[in-house]
């Protein structure tokens, strides 16, 4: 069969040795391809060169690997099949391409598989005219720097991501109008800052994201209509500004009628064990009219303190009037209202942060650490303003106590320096003192004397002598 020589006769290791010389495949070239070829397999080769248009007359081409290419050079239309091919199946592996062009692909391609691929430059419309593709998957691949519609408007089965990197920007429209049939993933991808809508795609069955390292994320960075479970997990955002996964809504043909308050008819966003940095108020919203939130194992990677907790709770949980506005731009009526019934996140079950320094940092959620430190100052600032004001009270009691003291000397030493102006009175058993002129023989006089002290004080060698005198009242027989 012509097919399988030019198979043999191409990837002989004797008639090719790895890096002896430049391999165009083309259908002009001096090794020309024949188009009854079935299957093309290249490896272990310095340079190799994809011709343009140079698969499109092979009607009964199954499959093209290429492995282990130092240098991989693909130029417009490289990829691009016959119109009279059934289901190719493309792979490249362990190779290194400076820049994947646009259009480089094209007809009824069964699935595309990039795996440890360094692409150096991802033009635009790199990945478009695409037909009954069933797998589009990209696996440890390295892409440096990413142009807008990389990805352009077609069907796929599958679009799964894994692992690498889109450089350090992931520009608005990467993924433009992206249609996935069943599952959109991904899974361990390193990104710089993703821009708003840099990743709009149509109805998957489910979404992942997860195990991703992302330096930010923009307002509705993922513009994703979904027919399922949308899964957010393990992921380490460095900055998220608000509605940052506010795009993610359900497809309008499942989405439940906005009559209905019941959280049955939604479907799950499962929100599990990421890490944020910076983030403001409304950047974890979700559209609740289409999914039933369930948020767990939040780390906000800052360290531990009483003050920000508060605004850190505000920022994750309490964000009415941004989430009204985002509705409003969206020229819908009012945001859905959440009955008691609904998930209603508190921080004590899922918002932690770092408690430590670097060296033995650990995590501690909020309450926990609310506990043990917020609120024990709370304790002690109590205890310090209750002892304070029994200090506070001691002092004023003895205050009173000295000034009752010194107001009871001053009224004695008044009482010893008045004069008297009347003769003593005498004392009357039942009501006290009476007037002498009342009283009878029997009364008994006050014996009680009235001193007058110099200044009112009692000198050490003062003598006290007691005359008494008796005064009879004079008669008219003198």
């Amino acid at each position: 069969m012509q097919g399988m020589f030019l198979l043999g006769r191409l990837f002989d290791k004797h008639s090719i040795r790895s890096g002896s010389r430049e391999l165009i495949l083309s259908t002009e070239s001096d090794r020309k391809l024949s188009p009854h070829t079935s299957r093309i397999v290249v490896s272990n080769c310095s340079s190799v060169i994809v011709a343009n248009s140079s698969l499109t007359s092979m009607a009964g081409l199954r499959s093209v690997d290429l492995v282990n290419v130092a240098n991989l050079s693909l130029v417009r239309h490289s990829f691009k099949l016959s119109p009279r091919s059934a289901r190719t199946r493309i792979s490249v592996r362990n190779c290194s391409i400076d820049v994947l062009p646009s259009f480089v692909f094209g007809g009824d391609v069964e699935a595309i598989s990039f795996e440890n691929v360094r692409i150096g430059q991802l033009s635009a419309f790199a990945f478009a005219n695409l037909f009954h593709t069933d797998t589009l998957r990209l696996e440890n691949c390295q892409i440096e720097s990413t142009e807008a519609q990389s990805f352009k408007k077609f069907d796929v089965g599958y679009l799964h991501v894994i692992g690498g990197s889109f450089g350090e920007q992931v520009p608005s429209r990467t993924m433009n109008d992206i249609e996935v049939h069943h599952k959109f993933m991904l899974d361990g991808v390193k990104m710089g800052m993703v821009r708003s809508e840099a990743f709009i795609v149509r109805s998957p069955r489910t979404v992942a994201i997860q195990n991703c390292l992302i330096d930010g994320l923009e307002s509705e960075a993922f513009d994703v209509t979904a027919r399922g479970a949308v899964i957010i997990k393990n992921n380490t955002f460095g900055g998220l500004a608000v509605g940052a996964f506010l795009g993610i809504r359900a497809d309008p043909e499942t989405r439940p009628p906005p009559a209905s308050s019941s959280s049955a008819n939604l479907h799950d966003l499962i929100f599990k064990n990421n890490s944020m940095s910076t983030f403001e108020e409304g950047s974890l919203m979700f559209d609740r009219s289409s999914f039933r939130p369930e948020l767990d194992d939040l780390l906000v990677k800052q360290p531990c303190d009483c003050q920000m907790l508060p605004l850190w709770k505000n920022n994750v949980l309490n964000y009415t009037n941004v989430y009204s506005r985002f509705y409003m731009r969206q020229n819908a009526v009012m945001p859905p209202i959440l009955s008691s019934q609904d998930s209603i996140e508190t921080p004590e079950t899922f918002l932690f942060c770092v408690d430590g320094h670097a060296e033995d940092a650990t995590t501690a959620s909020f309450t926990d650490y609310e506990a043990r430190h917020c609120s024990l100052g709370g304790s002690m600032l109590v205890l310090i303003l209750v002892i304070v004001g029994i200090l506070a009270t001691l002092l004023i009691l003895a205050c009173l106590i000295v000034w009752c003291c010194k107001r009871r000397r001053r009224n004695d030493r008044k009482r010893w320096m008045s004069v008297p102006t009347n003769a003593p009175d005498v004392v009357s058993k039942k009501n006290g003192v009476i007037g002498r002129e009342t009283a009878t023989s029997g009364t008994p006089v006050d014996s009680r004397i009235t001193m007058v002290v110099p200044d009112g004080r009692l000198y050490r060698e003062t003598e006290f002598h007691v005359i008494v005198e008796k005064a009879e009242p004079l008669t008219t027989e003198l």
